[in-house]
């Protein structure tokens, strides 16, 4: 529902979001909420950007961002607002990690079970346990990454074996990190480590019916376009000029809530502050699902763990293939559904066989399971490849503080704004924060007028 601020002029001010993923659906709910007259603009078919489920094998999947958590501040609010708080349900609190060739099942709200399983030794999970106590301080927003640009200062590698010994860094926080977003802790920022610590005790979510009804009932209640792509900003005159398909709009706002490479093409002549953001370069993945056979039964191994992580070296368990894989079984129980298993593949996988066909992948994907679990490829009955080519924004050493430098120095009679994957952390909860901080600005800057 639409209210009218007060502290607004008495003509709405317009403003266009240009992308309908969360970053761009959670600005314009937020600004629409406020009384401004706001219009989004896509070019896919449908919304949400990388948060896409799909039925598949009697169940609904998640092929692109995986398990929100319970230690999303952003994401939860939205749920609520969109009547969807119900359809949110844990899913099973058991992970795994291999050491060594071997899994090892782990509990991360039960850090004991890191070691009582084999992935750590004692003396491993003390200097864990000391160094993740040394890493607080002040609350710090966990998906603002500009509030991370004091930890910004160098690769993630030698601080953690340096804070959280070599064992953790090898065995649990590089493959952590490779899993989820696809990087290894020797191309990243200690900022992102930092504040993916702070995710301590938290649980990871299924959302039942899918994590995309959130997008599609927040795209209910906005006015969006799809189908339809924007080719350039020009700001003059204090106003932005939208080149859409045919049409020529003028707006007085822009928000540019696309992934890097798309948002510097778009934009005419970015000034410095925003040039350093824009060279933001991406991780690539290929989300690669297989329907088993009713009749297939779990490993042992892999009963009751939702996930596994596996590291970024090429000689351990991924063989530079896997990044990791869910157990659609242990995400979410669906009644009388067949067992459904869900790899990532790695960055490097997924650019090596950017010219193979879907079939080609699944046969590798299929290959890798049987040399674990004997006799598995005979059970896949059905298959889908999802390919993610801009899967998340790359973290190296700086990209914190040149977010950072952009909030405070951005100069206030800019009228398009940037948000996304790559102005936050590589969560979903971020993307969400850097759309929010972007409709607070033109909120304060509109209250203040011109």
């Amino acid at each position: 529902m639409q209210k009218q601020d007060a502290n607004l002029p008495a003509q709405q001010p317009s403003v266009l979001v240009v992308g309908a993923g969360m970053a761009g659906l959670a600005a314009a709910e937020s600004l629409y909420s406020s009384g401004f007259k706001v219009e989004i603009v896509e070019q896919a078919a449908v919304v949400g950007g990388r948060v896409k489920s799909v039925a598949f094998h009697g169940r609904t999947i998640e092929c692109g961002a995986q398990f929100p958590s319970t230690g999303y501040r952003h994401i939860p609010q939205l749920f609520e607002r969109m009547g969807l708080a119900g359809s949110i349900e844990k899913a099973s609190p058991w992970a795994a990690y291999e050491r060594k060739g071997q899994l090892h099942k782990i509990n991360p709200r039960r850090p004991i079970t890191f070691m009582t399983s084999g992935l750590l030794r004692w003396n491993e999970l003390f200097d864990l346990a000391r160094g993740s106590i040394s890493n607080g301080g002040a609350p710090r927003d966990r998906s603002c990454y500009a509030a991370y640009a004091p930890d910004d200062v160098e690769e993630a590698l030698p601080w953690c074996t340096r804070k959280m010994g070599r064992g953790a860094s090898e065995h649990l926080l590089d493959a952590t990190i490779h899993g989820f977003y696809f990087y290894s802790l020797a191309s990243t920022s200690r900022a992102l480590v930092s504040a993916l610590m702070s995710f301590r005790g938290s649980e990871a979510l299924a959302i039942r019916g899918g994590w995309d009804s959130l997008p599609r009932a927040m795209a209910k209640t906005l006015n969006v376009r799809t189908g339809l792509c924007v080719h350039r900003l020009i700001e003059q005159a204090g106003r932005v000029k939208a080149f859409v398909d045919k049409d020529t709009i003028e707006y007085d706002w822009v928000i540019l809530a696309v992934p890097a490479p798309a948002a510097n093409r778009i934009l005419v002549a970015p000034n410095a502050l925003e040039s350093c953001v824009l060279q933001t370069r991406y991780a690539s993945t290929v989300h690669v699902a297989l329907g088993m056979h009713p009749d297939w039964s779990l490993p042992k191994s892999l009963n009751g763990i939702h996930g596994i992580l596996l590291s970024a070296n090429e000689h351990a368990w991924g063989e530079g293939l896997v990044a990791s894989m869910v157990v659609e079984s242990a995400r979410l129980s669906v009644v009388n559904a067949p067992e459904t298993l869900t790899l990532m593949l790695t960055d490097s996988a997924a650019r090596r066989f950017a010219e193979n066909t879907d079939d080609y992948v699944i046969e590798e994907v299929v290959k890798w399971l049987e040399a674990r679990w004997a006799g598995i490829g005979s059970s896949v009955v059905s298959h889908r490849v999802q390919r993610w080519n801009l899967a998340e924004p790359l973290t190296p050493v700086g990209r914190a503080r040149n977010v950072q430098q952009y909030r405070i120095y951005l100069p206030t009679q800019r009228k398009v704004l940037l948000c996304g994957d790559y102005m936050g952390m590589p969560w979903t909860d971020g993307a969400v924060e850097t759309g929010l901080w972007a409709a607070d600005r033109i909120r304060m800057l509109a209250r203040k007028g011109p």
